[in-house]
């Protein structure tokens, strides 16, 4: 299970980082908002598009991980 556990952490520190990350360019964005609003509009199009990519990612990534913990259970049996 410590191989699966650190799988886990790992998942959930890399989800922490993105959404700070996300968070900073969307505060970065907002100042660029007034001087050219088209520019913004295209750049939180394509940070929903890396969001939503990562999500996915993450609920695969996700998945593998809680199989990868259910064999491992299921071996020590």
């Amino acid at each position: 299970m410590a191989t699966t556990g650190v799988g886990f952490r790992w998942l959930d520190i890399l989800e922490k980082e993105f959404d700070k990350a996300c968070v900073e360019l969307d505060t970065s964005i907002s100042d660029l908002e007034t001087e050219d609003p088209d520019v913004a509009f295209s750049a939180r199009q394509k940070i929903a598009t890396l969001s939503s990519c990562f999500a996915q990612l993450t609920h695969k990534a996700l998945t593998i991980f809680q199989n990868s913990a259910k064999l491992e259970v299921s071996a020590k049996k």
